[in-house]
């Protein structure tokens, strides 16, 4: 579940993508042509929760789970993605070393000059299981019926590097049963390829609910009947699914504190999506609450 209050710089950055007329993730500010930079996203390798089983822990893999989750970011197309990876930024550093070497010529990388990351993902992995389950077959030697689980749960926490302040929460969790086959023997693990299915789930999660606080999936376009949505494939949607839609209110304000707390949002009604394209989608209109309140700038979400 994800922490729906913003801290100062989220809500301002997503107050300025708004103003600009955020669309797909590239910004162009007026008058200027130049494309706003985008959010530059740094993610940690998952710790392991003491939750977590030592005979269970050979079977995660915490440079796929990263690779995973970077590669999500990366598809989204509305985040910078730098590494923290140790042996990633080890090849760096050399790289960089090399460059200012006599052995090279022209530009030169700069030694010690790494992108900083606007927000750290510190994900935890707060639950894995990974096993099969195996069943003697009656009247068969060496015959078992065998199902492969799977369960994979993350906390992951979204910190602002600036301020150190936590801007979210989210909470990631994927899982899979597979059908009864016949086998030799009893016992075994289930095939690694489970394992890659796991973290490319919890990974698109976690860019989806991330994507929904600095990125709000909104309307576009209104036809008779339908509308367009600025999320297409990156946003998960398949169709068939139903969305509410909000309107947006006003910034609400903690009067003692000065705190942000984000905007007053007042549902309007529901969509159905029929289309999913690459950048964005097109959703028949289910439920209007007042005719034409569904508008350009309405906010989606999903149920």
């Amino acid at each position: 579940m994800s922490c729906l209050r913003f801290p100062p710089r989220l809500l301002m950055l997503r107050c300025q993508l708004i103003a600009l007329g955020a669309i797909g993730g590239l910004l162009l500010a007026a008058g200027t042509g130049l494309a706003a930079e985008k959010p530059t996203i740094a993610i940690k390798p998952a710790k392991i929760s003491s939750n977590v089983s030592s005979s269970v822990k050979r079977y995660l893999n915490r440079e796929k789970l990263l690779a995973e989750m970077e590669a999500s970011f990366l598809a989204a197309r509305k985040f910078q993605v730098v590494s923290r990876d140790q042996d990633a930024l080890q090849a760096i550093r050399e790289e960089q070393q090399f460059a200012q070497s006599a052995l090279t010529a022209g530009d030169a990388a700069r030694s010690g000059a790494l992108k900083n990351a606007d927000y750290l993902i510190l994900p935890e992995v707060y639950r894995f299981a990974f096993y099969a389950k195996t069943t003697k077959v009656p009247n068969l030697q060496k015959k078992y019926f065998r199902r492969d689980y799977g369960t994979l749960e993350i906390n992951a926490q979204i910190v602002d590097t600036a301020t150190g302040q936590i801007a979210a929460t989210f909470y990631l969790k994927d899982s899979f049963s597979t059908g009864e086959t016949m086998v030799n023997r009893s016992g075994g693990v289930p095939n690694t390829k489970h394992f890659s299915d796991l973290c490319k789930a919890v990974s698109a999660q976690m860019v989806d609910q991330f994507l929904a606080l600095v990125f709000p999936v909104e309307i576009i376009k209104v036809q008779p009947g339908k509308v367009y949505l600025n999320r297409g494939r990156d946003g998960g949607y398949h169709p068939g699914d139903i969305l509410q839609v909000y309107e947006k209110g006003e910034l609400l304000v903690d009067p003692h504190t000065g705190e942000q707390l984000g905007s007053a949002e007042e549902f309007v009604g529901k969509i159905k999506v029929s289309k999913v394209k690459p950048k964005f989608t097109i959703a028949t209109i289910l439920e209007d609450k007042l005719e034409g309140e569904i508008s350009v700038g309405c906010i989606v979400r999903k149920q």
